[in-house]
């Protein structure tokens, strides 16, 4: 298997923290991601968004409360977040 490294994957260090958060729980609201990593909900929507952008995650409105929006890995997330955490 090739290692990828966070700059290879095109993942900055904060993106690489949201992966990893990710992929310990099946998603995660914005809200939680942000509690998680101590910061605030705008740097955390900027980091889903940017991941979005790149396919490793995907935002799905909660069918329970539609004020919710989930965040989960894709396919792809999943494989780049496995990867990097077995490289560092």
């Amino acid at each position: 298997m090739t290692t990828i490294y966070p700059e290879a994957a095109n993942v900055t260090p904060r993106q690489l923290e949201v992966l990893a958060y990710l992929r310990r729980r099946q998603h995660w609201s914005v809200g939680e991601i942000a509690s998680a990593l101590k910061v605030s909900s705008a740097a955390a929507t900027k980091a889903v968004t940017r991941l979005e952008r790149k396919g490793l995650v995907t935002r799905t409105v909660d069918q329970m409360d539609r004020r919710f929006v989930n965040v989960s890995l894709t396919g792809a997330g999943v494989d780049v977040a496995r990867q990097l955490s077995s490289a560092s």
